[in-house]
């Protein structure tokens, strides 16, 4: 990866603004489609029971008494009446799933939730499971069971609880938006490296008359070595001459 300019980039990401925004509205359009059209609503009933009479002395017998009525709330002595009462059509397994049991700590309140895809189902199924967990209790335990006194009845919700469409339009348009500079990212990262490699190829590349000067040396060089046996021959024809010539002279004389 070539060494990145911050300014640059901040300016090639300035040039792709029509970029980033239709990619923003395409995710803002998916987050849209999937929190009206495709996700399935869940609506959560919810009521708090509170148990009364509780004799302990130490915190592990309250923690064991409080672990018994909520292991209790979801066991199928009490789950599989309610579904033969309001013919559920889901099983055990599907209810045991959609309802949840917890406890406050320091408290002896038991908030129960059931969630279906349905408002009225949702709180029928909680009202139906806290009578029979407040029926499943005395036959199990008898007298020496502990009162349970609902505190706050199954409620019908109105909305479901995992529909939030405001949050979820500004997750997609947001994860749209960071998809969107991750792209551009790489995008200008390749180019800038094409742009440095071709640079670096024309710099490395002789120019036209450089490659001309190099072509027309040898054949300089060659010429030269065809022309010295020829130089050498006539200076040494004339050599023998100028050393004829005081002979010829003094011939001449005598």
């Amino acid at each position: 990866m070539e060494e990145i300019n911050l300014y640059d980039l901040l300016r090639y990401y300035a040039q792709k603004w029509l970029v980033i925004i239709s990619i923003a509205i395409g995710g803002a359009g998916i987050g849209i489609v999937y929190a009206y059209f495709i996700q399935q609503p869940v609506y959560e009933s919810s009521a708090t029971v509170l148990l009364l009479d509780t004799e302990r002395t130490t915190a592990n017998q309250e923690s064991v008494t409080l672990n018994n009525y909520m292991e209790l709330m979801t066991s199928r002595r009490v789950l599989e009446p309610v579904i033969d009462r309001l013919n559920y059509s889901g099983s055990y397994d599907t209810l045991v799933e959609n309802i949840t049991v917890t406890n406050a700590r320091g408290t002896d309140m038991i908030t129960v939730s059931m969630s279906t895809n349905n408002a009225r189902t949702s709180r029928a199924l909680l009202e139906s499971t806290l009578q029979e967990f407040g029926e499943q209790a005395r036959n199990l335990y008898g007298d020496t069971s502990v009162r349970t006194s609902v505190v706050d009845a199954a409620s019908e919700p109105n909305n479901p609880s995992n529909v939030k469409p405001v949050q979820q339009i500004g997750l997609a348009t947001a994860a749209a938006i960071a998809l969107a500079f991750i792209i551009l990212f790489f995008m200008f990262d390749y180019k800038n490296s094409r742009r440095s490699k071709e640079e670096s190829q024309q710099k490395s590349r002789p120019t036209t008359a450089s490659r001309k000067k190099k072509e027309i040396q040898p054949l300089r060089s060659t010429d030269q070595e065809a022309d010295d046996p020829l130089d050498s021959l006539i200076n040494e024809i004339e050599t023998k001459a100028r050393k004829q010539q005081p002979q010829r002279r003094s011939r001449k004389l005598q």
